[in-house]
């Protein structure tokens, strides 16, 4: 057998090979689906594109059993409006192309739905992950399943002393670490504070999904904020100042700089919690109802699942 007798007969057995094996397939999702949805909880940590609740763009999973992470998921999701915060363009791992290239929230629902469906559901700020949830599946046209929840932020405050609950905060005072520009970052803070707070307590109380459809519904322009006087200072987690604002215009609210005896209520973030902040002093003193961004995140919860 000549040289190339050998060689033609050697790409032969390659070329024989190779197409016995499989096509790599590329998961549009960070993990397989797994063969179990039994999980002792579900932490989710779902972002949204802007002030509409139901504009959800990034989603979350990780699942915890025996206090260990057994398992954690991600979906990008095209939002709905697709109107993006200009703030996530800074982010290393997502673009627009990204969600323009994503399935939409009634798409991955049937894959997501068995980590929400009878679960036991943990975010930090459970009211404004519930609400944008609802408000998602509502403009879906799918029906809103069964789970309990379970808030680390709410937990937080009444287990530890700190300045503020914010998850970087919490993650310093506990000693958690996570990789910058990770898309599980949240979700895995979330994760250990919720573990930890299990170790604090005795006992974990988690509170039952109000079934939206046999809720009395919420008619448009029944808002407590409309036409009512509102003032906004501090730091907030989930919204920047502007974002707050539209919003309270969008509820019929008016926005004001000033609180004055004519100003109605007062969205207090967490740097204006302190009894000296000069805003705060001033809704003291003129006894404004005052609001904090939990309060103001169920308040958006309950407008947008009927909307």
């Amino acid at each position: 057998m000549t040289f190339l007798d050998k060689v033609f007969a050697l790409l032969k057995k390659v070329e024989s090979k190779t197409s016995l094996e499989k096509p790599i397939v590329v998961s549009n999702t960070l993990t397989e689906k797994p063969k179990s949805y039994e999980f002792d909880y579900v932490v989710f940590d779902l972002k949204t594109a802007n002030v509409q609740l139901n504009s959800i763009f990034s989603i979350a999973i990780i699942a915890i059993k025996n206090d260990k992470i057994l398992e954690k998921k991600h979906w990008y999701v095209r939002p709905n409006p697709f109107d993006i915060n200009p703030v996530y363009y800074q982010s290393p791992y997502f673009s627009k192309q990204i969600l323009e290239d994503a399935g939409s929230f009634a798409e991955i629902w049937e894959e997501l739905n068995p980590y929400i469906s009878n679960q036991k559901l943990v975010a930090h700020f459970i009211d404004f992950n519930i609400g944008a949830l609802k408000s998602a599946l509502n403009h879906a046209n799918l029906p809103i399943p069964s789970f309990s929840t379970y808030c680390t932020y709410l937990n937080s405050k009444k287990t530890w002393v700190l300045p503020d609950f914010q998850l970087t905060t919490l993650a310093k005072h506990l000693h958690l670490t996570v990789k910058k520009g990770n898309v599980f970052k949240d979700a895995y803070l979330c994760a250990n504070v919720f573990l930890k707070l299990k170790k604090a307590k005795d006992k974990l109380v988690f509170n039952n999904s109000i079934n939206v459809q046999q809720s009395k519904c919420i008619k448009l322009g029944a808002s407590p904020l409309l036409g009512k006087n509102i003032a906004v200072a501090g730091a907030f987690q989930y919204f920047k100042h502007y974002e707050i604002k539209e919003k309270i215009r969008a509820l019929g609210g008016i926005y004001v700089k000033n609180i004055t005896a004519k100003t109605d209520f007062f969205i207090a973030g967490e740097t204006a919690a302190n009894e000296v902040c000069p805003k705060k002093v001033d809704a003291s003193t003129h006894k404004v109802k005052i609001i904090n961004e939990e309060q103001f995140l169920a308040l958006l919860a309950s407008q947008n699942d009927f909307q």
